[in-house]
């Protein structure tokens, strides 16, 4: 099944009230109620989109894109833009396009088709105040909050929007190619060229319009050959050349289905059936009636039922309360008498007796079916086989599907038994279509695997593996086996993963000596393999000829190489290659092992893997190496902490345009200049680099090199915190000095949470002042508490303040308890004395 994105174009008034004030608060869609999907007059689905929200879309979230509730699916995740602002940004960009057709077009006349179709569809269409991407079914590809993944997906947004831009500016499509939809390779494409031009976005016309249902066009008619037409009042059809095929002289009339030779009409509250002449074949008389399927049709007569075949049999036997298709193919029907239902033919031949107390439940797979209902008796499902043979006895509780072999099905059935007598336990057996039992119910699992059509059987606590061709393949007597690709599995025991090649009967056991293995099998044109097997620090190449061979610093970087597929490595098995594979390794492992280097404080191999990861070409580690040689310590070293940051930044890192911006600010490197380190922070703020804005913020917060604005301060706390950056702490800081004393006590909060002594200490002023809240001493006493705890020692002042004079949690002997305390911390209180106003001490 495909996983897929979907955009709409939604009304403002979708939101709730208290939201709908403004777009430029990023919490204006925080609390967006649940909805439908479908086209109404306030929503309309533009996209329905296969895994990737498509570039030509980017543009539409190019102003004020913000996170919030999703409308229509899951809590969190949901993507937001102005769509006014939006609808300019993308079609400045066609237009930009279309200047530069010549070289970027391949087939012009279809471009200009698609640019006046999306202009027009934008212009009619796209009429309400907001677009929103709802990326959920996609999200739930990935075990990562859906939240991380929308903060992802909008960076990229903004990443690429802020490229488009760029070429835009300086009217150079050639800049295009630098969006990571191509220089990440995460696409098949490499280029914005061939993207643009590939036939299955139709130059973005087919994605922008692929959700939506046209209603200036008719719907697509199942039987275009079936007309229905009104005179007098009364109903007729007509073929598509004009010929009447039904006279209208009908209430209502009924399509001819698909391979039957009447249709059904109705007249006067009354029922029956024309053929293609027009003829009535039927006399109206039903007091209900269906359409025909395999030439049979229930109808309805003195609120009894029975089946009709015209052309074969007009009498009709009305023996049923209630009839209901049970299965087309074999032909059966649900019958009910007496409120208790069981299962006909046309034939009214009974195949299952009026036993159940509802109606019997079809399961269909590729051609076979088997059956369930609720039997009366006991309230309990019973399950049969297509023939109605039962399935097991009545302790039978589910029956899955389990593969197709041998032209035959082949099913799990799950039943209750007891243990020893004492309690019950599920147990599980194998069985075939015709009732054959394969495995018996002694299993507590029996799991179908498909691409070894082999069964991994579990039995008292130990697994297995089974194949109805083979029979045993291995016993039960494994702690975990876990199928791979390619046929294979893993065979866990004493902890220690061996390997087993169940593909096409080859049946190539490795037993369980590995600490690990690598999870992803590629099979040679001739069905071999090699495997990588890992052993303390030592690997080998285990060959499907059962030779083992050790890995050198050779074979480890050739396996860590892009063609081996290294994403598909453990964490840790890829260390041990790369420690192998040493300066031989690709940049990427070069990179972690000078980050790994970093975290654990050896700044010497640090340099060293980042200096041969950078040499390699990468970008991050040559940010890494300018952020070393920009910090105070023994490296420093402010030539090359600027020369990394320049090439780091041209080399694609966002983290290396903060850097310089850095650079710029403190003179480092390079003469310091505040207007550059702006425009550098800003850049980087484009591309979505949280801690570019959360500089920028602190810069319009303190005032120093820029004049201060709160304003701007917030908004980029705002945007850092959007881009996964955040600083709580500043952010409410910056709250507090504009007043809004609520939503500062929340961020202040999270600050605390967090570990800021600070946050907790202004928590506790603000809760002894009221600011924000109504003045509650015991909250506040409780937050100078917590800042003492984290560390800010100056909490003891106002603890012995509030124990020596509050007369809500007075208290001499922790106030001289505090004072000792607080003299061994080297700070001196003041001696117990009335104060002259709060805050005495400070």
């Amino acid at each position: 099944m495909a996983h897929r994105i979907y955009l709409y174009n939604l009304n403002q008034g979708l939101l709730p009230e208290k939201m709908t004030d403004t777009a430029e608060n990023p919490d204006f869609l925080a609390s967006i109620l649940a909805g439908i999907g479908g086209n109404t007059e306030d929503n309309l689905l533009m996209v329905e989109w296969n895994y990737e929200f498509p570039l030509f879309l980017h543009p539409l979230f190019a102003h004020q894109p913000m996170i919030s509730t999703p409308v229509f699916n899951g809590t969190e995740g949901g993507i937001y833009a102005p769509a006014p602002l939006g609808i300019q940004r993308i079609k400045a960009f066609y237009d930009f396009i279309d200047k530069h057709k010549a070289e970027l077009i391949d087939d012009e006349n279809a471009f200009d088709m698609a640019k006046q179709r999306i202009f027009k569809f934008l212009d009619e269409k796209v009429v309400h105040d907001f677009f929103h991407l709802d990326a959920w079914d996609v999200f739930n590809m990935d075990d990562a909050p859906h939240k991380i993944q929308a903060i992802k997906m909008l960076n990229d947004l903004n990443t690429t929007n802020a490229i488009l831009k760029e070429a835009m500016e300086q009217d150079d499509p050639s800049l295009l190619d630098n969006c990571p939809e191509f220089n990440q390779g995460s696409y098949h494409f490499q280029s914005f060229k061939p993207y643009l031009n590939h036939s299955g976005y139709g130059y973005g016309w087919q994605v922008i319009s692929s959700g939506v249902y046209d209603d200036e066009e008719t719907e697509d008619n199942e039987f275009p050959d079936q007309i229905f037409y009104t005179e007098n009042d009364l109903k007729g059809m007509k073929d598509d050349a004009g010929q009447v095929l039904i006279p209208a002289l009908y209430d209502e009339i009924y399509y001819f289905p698909e391979g039957e030779s009447f249709a059904l009409v109705q007249k006067d509250g009354k029922y029956g059936y024309v053929n293609r002449q027009g003829e009535i074949v039927v006399p109206l008389q039903y007091d209900d009636a269906f359409d025909l399927s395999k030439g049979t049709a229930i109808v309805k007569l003195n609120d009894k039922y029975g089946f009709l075949q015209p052309g074969q049999n007009m009498e009709v036997a009305f023996l049923y309360d209630d009839i209901t298709d049970l299965s087309l193919e074999p032909h059966y029907f649900n019958v009910c008498k007496e409120e208790t239902w069981g299962v006909a033919n046309a034939s009214n031949d009974i195949l299952l007796p009026f036993e159940y107390i509802e109606e019997i439940i079809c399961h269909g797979f590729d051609g076979y079916n088997y059956y369930s209902g609720v039997h009366k008796s006991n309230n309990q499902r019973h399950f049969f086989l297509q023939d109605f043979k039962k399935i097991g006895t009545h302790n039978v509780i589910e029956v899955q599907w389990a593969g197709f072999e041998q032209e035959q099905h082949f099913f799990v059935p799950t039943e209750i038994a007891s243990a020893d007598g004492k309690k019950s336990i599920k147990l599980q057996s194998l069985i075939r279509q015709d009732g054959q039992i394969i495995l018996p119910p002694e299993y507590q699992e029996i799991i179908y695997c498909s691409g070894s059509q082999a069964y991994i059987l579990k039995q008292k606590g130990k697994f297995g593996l089974f194949r109805i061709a083979d029979g045993i393949l291995l016993p039960c007597i494994y702690k975990r086996i876990d199928e791979l690709n390619e046929g294979c599995f893993r065979i866990f025991q004493d902890g220690k993963v061996g390997f087993f090649d169940a593909m096409d009967g080859r049946n190539i056991f490795i037993s369980p000596q590995f600490d690990s293995m690598r999870d992803d099998i590629r099979r040679n044109k001739d069905g071999s393999w090699e495997l990588l097997g890992f052993l303390d620090k030592h690997v080998f190449l285990v060959y499907s000829d059962q030779r083992m061979k050790p890995v050198d610093h050779e074979i480890a970087a050739r396996q860590l190489s892009k063609g081996y597929y290294p994403e598909s490595l453990a964490d840790e098995q890829r260390e041990i290659l790369a420690d192998l594979a040493g300066t031989n390794a690709p940049a990427l492992d070069l990179y972690h092992k000078g980050s790994k280097a970093f975290d654990e404080g050896d700044l010497d191999n640090a340099i060293k893997y980042h200096l041969l990861a950078a040499e390699k070409g990468d970008a991050d580690s040559m940010n890494d190496l300018g952020f070393i040689y920009s910090s105070n310590g023994p490296h420093y070293d402010a030539d090359k902490a600027y020369f990394w940051y320049h090439k780091g930044m041209k080399a694609g890192s966002i983290d290396a345009i903060n850097g310089l911006a850095v650079c710029y600010l403190n003179g480092i490197g390079v003469k310091q200049d505040i207007d550059q380190a702006i425009r550098w922070y800003e850049r980087a703020a484009e591309y979505g680099d949280g801690r570019a804005h959360a500089n920028l913020a602190d810069l319009y917060v303190e005032g120093i090199w820029v004049q201060q604005n709160l304003d701007k301060a917030l908004k980029h706390y705002q945007q850092a915190e959007q881009h996964d950056f955040p600083n709580h702490g500043r952010h409410a800081y910056v709250l507090y000095l504009k007043e809004d004393y609520v939503a500062a006590i929340a961020y202040y909060k999270t600050s605390a949470k967090e570990g800021d002594a600070q946050s907790a200490h202004n928590l506790a002023t603000m809760y002894e002042l009221g600011q924000g809240c109504k003045p509650d001493i015991r909250k506040a006493l409780s937050f100078y508490h917590q800042a003492l705890e984290l560390g800010q020692t100056s909490a003891y002042l106002e603890l012995i303040r509030l124990y020596r004079y509050h007369d809500e949690v007075k208290d001499k002997e922790k106030a001289l308890e505090l004072v000792a305390l607080a003299r061994a911390a080297g700070i001196d209180p003041p001696d117990e004395n009335p104060p002259k106003k709060w805050g005495w001490f400070r």
